[in-house]
């Protein structure tokens, strides 16, 4: 629906857009009477009276579709109309979006009815076919598929997520036939994307379409000729040059060397020749293609000053006219009105400089042509990474300005839709680019919560960078000779600040190919396969994009990940030795089998039953950390794991040697803290809504922010984040009451519902505020009673917290027990806070370029990430944090007795794995073939002994350990409720 809506915003024929078209000609169909087809059409201003009548006469033509479509059809004209906020009304309704304020729709006729996204593109496609035939084009399907399919490192892994994925294009697809109505789709794609389709998929999809003759490489020089010579005939027709011959400078000889070429490997190895003769100030005949041609011959070469400073005086030249553009007035004004107008060739302009900067590399990116009036993205920036595949890394850009929570939401979830913004592809990036705060409303924080979780990030703008990029504008449309010279040498985008952030990252850096030398694009394709050499590696030594460098360690709850007390981190950075995790001995040769403390950054994942060792191998690992300075949190489901603090009696059976003394280091160094939620006996834990007031009273600034925070926390809870009168009445008397608590230096929850149930005289000047603030009381500790976690007694939950040890410890394990949540929905909840409080957190505080910063470990992992389609209320944040963790220095470790039970994206998701003792088939079967698609094999995992595992590691092959025992106590008994309690509260 986001590239329909987008199409129908650019122009057609008659340079009206093709919504308006579209709406004329149903209005003419309806024979509808001339002022209301005006105020449908968008002419003039809409009435509900006039939007009646179109509707009325919609169904009179065609009772079908008039009657099954009205919602879809009152939703095209509201986003037609020339009212800002009857727009955002029916761009909502159309991205199938939550209505804004309660009632909005029903006012212009639009039932109370969920329409699903596929839902509304039948409608639609219903009310075009009664106009005539349309064309859909599918376009850009290769990279989406490439992205899924193969790994970052170039190898096929085509399992469980990436399949679930190949079916839903297909399957969208098919449904796009069966839904449409007099439509022509037409796919367009690269033969091996729709031989992956067509064995991968099912069978009916290929049924549905049928293969056109793909397009091969260039069969001979005459056809490269003509296609270069036509290409130049139009720039040199707008430029009004006669050039000595067609295809000049390119020679007619030189086109020998197209066949095995592709029409775009062709084009830019042109264009580079070009972009050569640009920066050298003279023109070159290219008298071959290849690159190992003799030099090419020079042709008439300009004029040019014959001197030694010659180019530096071109360069000054464009120095002065860019400096005369650039202060040349004020900033260009970006409000919401005019973002989609101004923002795009700004950005253009700014990302053609970027990549006219990258001299002979540039050709490997492109920026995407002008977006249409409505735009959801307002630029976007490709990089081809891989021919054979057209696999992309893609960086978006779209600025929003809206300070309404309504239009800033829509604009949000159009740019994530048209950017294929998704955890699990890292290669789409999304640049949100606003000067002012999100709004703290509820909703609103919801929505930038989950778009920060799935790798987007907001970017701010200033007044010198959009003056920078205005004269960048101007400049490339005056293209003064010199220009490619002048970007080349003097790079003014690196003085775009949001640029520099976006473009710093991984994705942007040139990498050398498979072979070491960098890639030479201009090379004929000799063959395709599926296994390709990717010119792009993952590093977890390298920083997020625009990822801020360690701080020194500050109190917890600012600090980096845990440190020592005298301010030195323990773990050691990338420069020293690297740490290794041993894991055991391998059976049969006894060599040791060892893990790199870093390569947990990239997960684990242990599958095995009941009397497998799992549980032992899950504290090993845990203690093996500590002892690098690894902190951990640890969540214990079956009171198995809060005895890491505990020294074992006497020496126990599968200790390695040099063990005893292990076990004393780690006990005198790591600070093990057991956590109880719900069970205020041991330690317990809660979340708090209100911060620390006293702590900000000094500061204006941050006691308001502070107060917004609290009303962002609060407002959902009694059901004051509506925007209704009513609920803005709420929301008023809450954060004057907010305020005055504050300020008087109160902290607790239950003091705020006292103040809020007798409120003082003066806190508000609203003349039903303390009826309305008693209700608040009410609603307030409804929710307090109905979830004890909220402003409940205890610690509030606070990562930092969690992961710093104290003075005289190198590491703290947080064990988080589940005594106070016995049922799954409890846990489940908890751990969804838990989690994103746990994001928010490794964001603020990254590892840098230690090796791990940090263990979170989830034991019984399928009871927060299952599979077969189920969602519990924190499988997003477990799939958030496993795609997106590791960038962070954040490592998991997910723990399950069920491998068929997991959500299929943990596995790909997990770098090491073990396979453990396994007894039912159904979960034998699973772990065989997760196993198969890491390249091995575990064929007696039905027969292995406690203590032995198949140990995948990165790279390697599968090697059958015996894991040693756990350094601390570990008796066959899990520990009583009491006992848990008992240990908490130490």
């Amino acid at each position: 629906m986001v590239s329909l809506l987008d199409s129908l915003a650019r122009p057609g024929a008659a340079r009206e857009s093709q919504l308006r078209v579209l709406l004329s000609r149903l209005a003419a169909l309806a024979d509808l009477s001339r002022m209301p087809r005006r105020a449908v059409t968008g002419k003039k201003t809409l009435s509900r009276e006039e939007l009646d009548a179109f509707i009325l006469s919609l169904r009179q033509m065609n009772e079908t579709v008039g009657r099954g479509c009205q919602d879809t059809a009152r939703a095209l004209v509201l986003y037609a109309s020339p009212d800002p906020a009857l727009q955002d009304i029916g761009e909502a309704f159309l991205y199938a979006m939550p209505e804004g304020e309660e009632g909005e729709r029903a006012r212009w006729g639009i039932r109370p009815v969920n329409k699903t996204p596929q839902e509304i593109v039948r409608d639609f496609s219903h009310l075009l076919a009664l106009t005539g035939p349309t064309v859909i084009a599918v376009d850009q399907i290769d990279p989406l598929i490439a992205q899924s399919w193969t790994s970052t490192d170039g190898t096929v892994h085509g399992e469980h997520g990436d399949k679930l994925l190949l079916e839903r294009v297909a399957g969208g697809l098919m449904a796009l036939r069966e839904v449409t109505r007099r439509t022509l789709t037409v796919v367009s794609c690269i033969p091996l994307t729709w031989t992956l389709i067509e064995q991968e998929a099912v069978d009916t999809v290929r049924d549905r379409f049928r293969t056109a003759m793909p397009l091969m490489t260039i069969p001979d020089a005459e056809t490269a000729r003509e296609l270069i010579a036509k290409r130049f005939t139009v720039q040199y027709g707008a430029a009004k040059v006669e050039p000595p011959y067609p295809t000049w400078p390119v020679r007619p000889e030189a086109f020998d060397e197209a066949p095995g070429y592709t029409a775009r490997q062709l084009l830019i190895t042109i264009d580079t020749h070009v972009r050569s003769c640009l920066q050298r100030g003279e023109v070159r005949e290219l008298t071959s293609l290849k690159a190992s041609a003799l030099p090419p011959t020079v042709v008439k070469p300009p004029v040019v000053e014959e001197r030694a400073d010659g180019q530096e005086v071109a360069l000054a030249a464009l120095d002065a006219r860019f400096a005369t553009l650039r202060d040349a007035g004020a900033p260009p004004k970006i409000e919401q009105a005019s973002e989609d107008v101004l923002m795009p060739p700004l950005l253009t302009a700014g990302l053609s400089a970027w990549i006219a900067e990258q001299g002979a590399h540039g050709p490997s990116f492109s920026v995407d042509p002008p977006p249409s009036a409505k735009p959801p993205l307002h630029a976007r920036l490709r990089r081809n990474l891989q021919e054979a595949t057209e696999d992309e890394a893609h960086w978006a850009f779209r600025a929003v300005t809206a300070g309404h929570a309504v239009s800033a939401l829509n604009r949000i979830r159009k740019a994530s839709l048209a950017a294929g913004l998704d955890a699990r592809v890292p290669k789409r990036l999304l640049f949100l680019l606003r000067r002012e705060n999100w709004s703290k409303g509820a909703r609103t924080q919801e929505v930038i919560a989950a778009f920060e979780c799935a790798g987007g990030r907001t970017l701010s703008y200033t007044d010198d960078d959009l003056r920078i990029l205005a004269a960048l504008k101007h400049l490339i449309a005056e293209n003064p000779p010199g220009l490619a010279s002048w970007l080349a040498a003097r790079r003014p985008t690196r003085a775009v600040s949001f640029l520099t952030e976006a473009l710093s990252g991984p994705l942007a850096t040139l990498a050398p190919n498979a072979d070491g030398q960098e890639e030479n694009t201009g090379a004929p394709v000799q063959e395709t396969s599926l296994r390709v050499a990717g010119d792009w590696e993952h590093s977890s030594r390298t920083r997020a994009v625009g990822e801020q460098a360690p701080r020194p360690p500050a109190r917890a709850a600012d600090s980096q990940f845990p440190a020592r007390a005298n301010g030195q981190a323990h773990t050691p950075s990338s420069h020293e030795s690297v740490p290794h995790v041993p894991l055991g001995r391998a059976v049969g040769s006894g060599q040791p089998v060892q893990v790199q403390l870093e390569a947990l950054r990239k997960h684990a994942a242990i599958f095995a039953g009941s009397g497998s060792g799992k549980t032992v191998l899950i504290r090993r690992l845990v203690e093996e950390c500590a002892m690098h300075g690894v902190s951990a949190i640890v969540l214990d489901p079956n009171n198995d794991l809060a005895r890491l603090g505990d020294r074992w009696p006497e020496r126990p059976e599968g200790w390695l040697d040099g063990d005893a003394g292990k076990a004393a280091d780690y006990l005198a160094g790591t600070e093990v803290v057991v956590w109880t939620p719900r069970r205020a006996a041991g330690r317990p834990l809660s979340f708090q809504p209100l911060p620390d007031f006293a702590g900000v009273a000094g500061d204006p600034d941050e006691f308001a922010e502070a107060v917004e925070s609290a009303v962002a926390s609060i407002a959902p809870r009694v059901k004051v984040d509506a925007r209704t009168k009513k609920a803005d009445l709420g929301r008023a008397v809450l954060r004057k009451a907010l305020e005055h608590y504050g300020r008087g230096g109160g902290s607790s929850l239950r003091g705020f519902v006292a103040l809020l149930a007798d409120l003082p005289d003066g806190v508000s000047e609203l003349a039903d505020a303390p009826r309305l603030a008693a209700d608040l009381a009410q609603s307030l500790q409804a929710a307090m009673d109905n979830d004890p976690l909220f402003g409940g007694g205890g610690e509030p939950v606070d990562p930092g917290v969690l992961l710093t040890p104290s003075p005289g410890r190198r590491a703290r394990v947080s064990v988080i027990s589940f005594v106070g949540l016995p049922n799954d929905e409890q846990r489940q909840s908890f751990v969804s806070q838990l989690q994103m409080a746990l994001f928010a957190w490794i964001r603020r505080n990254p590892a840098g370029d230690r090796p791990l910063g940090g263990l979170f470990v989830m034991d019984e992992a399928q009871t927060f990430a299952p599979g077969g389609g189920r969602v519990t209320a924190c499988t997003h944040s477990t799939l958030a944090l496993a795609s997106q963790a590791r960038k962070y220095g954040l490592g998991l470790v997910f723990a399950t007795q069920a491998p068929k039970g997991l959500h299929n994206q943990i596995p790909g998701n997990a770098a090491t794995q073990f396979f453990g003792l396994l007894n039912a088939p159904v979960h034998i079967e699973a772990a065989k073939e997760m196993a198969r698609a890491k390249g091995g094999s575990t064929p007696d995992i039905a027969r292995l002994s406690s203590g032995e595992f198949y140990v995948a590691l990165e790279g390697s092959a599968f090697v059958k350990a015996r894991a040693p025992m756990c350094l601390s106590h570990h008796p066959r008994a899990p520990l009583t409720t009491e006992e848990v309690l008992a240990r908490a509260a130490r």
